[in-house]
């Protein structure tokens, strides 16, 4: 058997939790032993220009450009690989993808990013590299599929039957959870991480969570809503978002019931600190904080699969949506209520899924002990993607 396969995940720093799903797996592998892994952030290798412009946009959205991401998401959603636009899409950059494959020589391939060259490649080239997809949303959209996929990892059932009304045999599909990291897994000790913190035990707290690079809306007025109309305390997550945070501070740093920060690797920490999260609709960050039983109000999700995640969970009530601001206040009154936050509270850990890296990393090498029984193993080698990270929680 091939004792350290080298495994190739492609991400992509469009939304932060690509990069946190891969960083998930990643470490799985490494406690099975595996230290040969690529995570490469592909299209920005090929596109680094079309990259960056990409980013540069959904950065500087205004309402109208939100809108037409929306549109375009939408008309895509039921995109077909084996049509013309499938086809198109998955071919972009195929040669150069094949390039940087060759130079690889993975045993395996795990999407974590809808970049499915690679899968393209397999079609016309006849490749036999195993290709696993892992859905990192709570709804199918055409983009994350292909024929070549050896195996589909998604969130829920429902997504499973979904998939198989479209075609997918039910052997390709596992219903494993979406992968989050290690530590929002792991029970923590509340009144120490008070402690750490600095914050008082008798408050309750509401953290805001801006995104990576704090693109929710009105969070300074946001803020004196909440203070005006709850007793929460509040706790801000500016993200890189310094002109953001500086303001913030500006305005509220005499106000001892507002506490600010900008980006922090401690977000499970802050998460076990609050009674509710008030963020966008980030399929991980949901995630996470269901996997800490901690209640949630999205706010004025996005159009496209911010929505999707905010609207599917709420349907089945594990997450409040937010679309003004009368609900919101709304919301943050009903979970004032210690009962009402119970409620939430075991909703979210009924639904919650533990160890889907696990369950991925199990299944790939169960894949490579079939079909490749052995290759010499060297060194480790870990490519990091290029483009820095456009938003998600911190």
């Amino acid at each position: 058997m091939n004792t350290d396969p080298k495994v190739l995940i492609v991400t992509s720093a469009f939304g932060d939790g690509h990069l946190k799903v891969a960083e998930a797996i990643d470490h799985s592998f490494k406690r099975r032993g595996i230290s040969r892994i690529v995570t490469l952030d592909l299209f920005a290798a090929v596109y680094p220009t079309l990259n960056e412009l990409s980013r540069r946009f959904y950065l500087n959205s205004t309402g109208y450009t939100q809108e037409f991401y929306g549109l375009v998401y939408k008309l895509t959603s039921k995109m077909n690989p084996d049509q013309f636009m499938g086809r198109w899409i998955h071919s972009m950059g195929k040669r150069k993808v094949q390039r940087i494959i060759d130079e690889i020589g993975p045993d395996i391939i795990i999407h974590t990013f809808p970049y499915l060259a690679a899968a393209e490649l397999a079609s016309t080239k006849g490749r036999r590299i195993p290709l696993f997809t892992v859905m990192t949303d709570y709804v199918v959209h055409g983009r994350w599929l292909h024929p070549q996929t050896t195996k589909y990892f998604i969130a829920t059932e429902s997504m499973k039957a979904e998939l198989m009304s479209l075609g997918i045999a039910e052997e390709k599909l596992v219903v494993s959870g979406i992968p989050i990291r290690e530590a929002f897994e792991q029970t923590q000790e509340r009144e120490a991480l008070l402690r750490k913190h600095g914050l008082d035990g008798n408050r309750h707290y509401l953290l805001l969570a801006a995104g990576a690079y704090g693109v929710l809306s009105d969070i300074n007025h946001l803020i004196m809503r909440v203070l005006q109309l709850s007793n929460f305390d509040v706790m801000v997550l500016c993200g890189n978002n310094h002109k953001l945070q500086m303001a913030t501070e500006e305005l509220f740093q005499e106000n001892p019931r507002v506490h600010i920060r900008g980006y922090t690797e401690e977000m499970q920490e802050l998460m076990c600190i609050s009674s509710c999260l008030l963020t966008k609709a980030g399929g991980i960050t949901l995630t996470e904080a269901m996997a800490l039983a901690l209640p949630v109000i999205v706010y004025r999700p996005l159009p496209g699969q911010e929505a999707g995640n905010a609207e599917w969970l709420s349907e089945h009530n594990l997450i409040e949506i937010a679309r003004d601001e009368e609900q919101l206040v709304e919301q943050l009154q009903r979970l004032e209520h210690l009962g009402y936050r119970d409620e939430k509270v075991q909703d979210m850990k009924n639904f919650s899924r533990k160890s889907a890296a696990d369950v991925i990393v199990t299944e790939a090498l169960e894949v490579i002990k079939l079909r490749q029984p052995s290759v010499t193993a060297v060194k480790s080698m870990v490519v990091e993607g290029q483009a820095k990270t456009i938003h998600g929680y911190y």
